[in-house]
């Protein structure tokens, strides 16, 4: 199994509190299926409140904060890319406004000793 990280952001206006609770429902039975599938769901919601450090240097790239916020990320486990844009597509969240990417993740490598001239 390969491991995903889904990003959440909220792209669409506030929700009332009626669509909040039928949010929530729909996506505590979304993530049941996931786990019963084997994708071993691991999520995290996010604050509200962010602080953000702007590079130092002119990057050309978008500004820091552009686009929609950050408002959760979920790991799991899947066998291929494809699989996890499966799961990504019967989530609900798109249909309250949220925007999901997935991307591929590993563990970073530990850095080599460093090689001393001798």
């Amino acid at each position: 199994m390969k491991q995903f990280v889904q990003i959440f952001r909220q792209c669409g206006p506030a929700l009332s509190p009626e669509q909040q609770t039928q949010r929530a429902g729909e996506v505590r039975a979304w993530a049941a299926a996931q786990n019963a599938a084997g994708r071993k769901l691991d999520p995290r919601l996010l604050d509200g409140a962010a602080c953000q450090i702007p590079p130092l240097v002119e990057s050309g790239m978008a500004g820091v904060g552009a686009g929609a916020p950050i408002v959760a990320i979920t790991f799991l486990e899947a066998a291929s890319l494809g699989e996890a844009l499966e799961s990504v597509r019967t989530h609900p969240g798109p249909r309250y406004g949220v925007s999901i990417e997935v991307r591929e993740w590993t563990v970073p490598q530990p850095l080599a000793a460093a090689v001393t001239p001798g």
